[in-house]
């Protein structure tokens, strides 16, 4: 940010919801080990599989994207965990306050979050809350102007992927071309991309360096 003030003076500094959303969801990771530690000391099997780090993702969730067996095994466990049931309505209001499109509105959402997480008494959570009122100013940004990196970081993700599972590459030409193939060839309208496997046309094959 330092750097964006000094070279980019007139730039409007906006936090990514992506950024956002990553924060909550290690927050309540960090609530999920703490009771996963609870229910192995009592050795309460359900809440250990629930709570495993295999489900870590269903429960922050969104619940409307869930499946109807995970939605029925999330009851349960909210009925057994008032940790975990107060610690996921802070991540769904979380998310319900960065949908707002009018600044005023999300602040009155702030507000009543920041009173859940008091109520709540979460130290992950607080400790979230203390990150969200030093830099709120460029949150709202993001509610007034909605710009997010989710495109370039969609990108980034299929590219460490493709390196991954290259088990790296011997020059930096290959790698490139496999990333144009990933992310670039794929959108061509002259190629036919609708079977399991495709063929560059002749006359595009001759000029590309494969």
């Amino acid at each position: 940010m330092a750097a964006i003030r000094k070279l980019c003076p007139n730039a409007q500094i906006c936090v990514d919801r992506f950024h956002l959303a990553e924060r909550v969801n290690d927050a309540f990771d960090e609530l999920r080990k703490a009771e996963f530690k609870k229910a192995k000391d009592s050795n309460d099997t359900f809440q250990l599989g629930m709570l495993s780090p295999q489900r870590r993702f269903v429960l922050v969730e969104r619940e409307k994207k869930l499946k109807k067996g995970d939605l029925k095994m999330l009851d349960r466990l909210k009925e057994l965990n008032k940790n975990i049931l107060n610690g996921m309505i802070l991540v769904e209001h979380f998310h319900r306050m960065l949908d707002k499109t009018d600044v005023i509105e999300f602040r009155k959402s702030l507000l009543l979050w920041y009173g859940l997480v008091r109520e709540a008494g979460i130290t992950a959570f607080k400790n979230l809350a203390s990150l969200i009122r030093k830099y709120r100013n460029y949150i709202e940004a993001y509610i007034n102007s909605k710009l997010t990196t989710a495109k370039s970081e969609g990108l980034n993700n299929k590219i460490k992927v493709l390196r991954r599972s290259g088990y790296g590459y011997t020059n930096q030409t290959s790698y490139l071309n496999k990333i144009l193939q990933r992310c670039g060839y794929l959108n061509s309208r002259f190629i036919k991309t609708s079977d399991w496997f495709w063929r560059l046309p002749a006359d595009l094959a001759q000029n590309t360096p494969f």
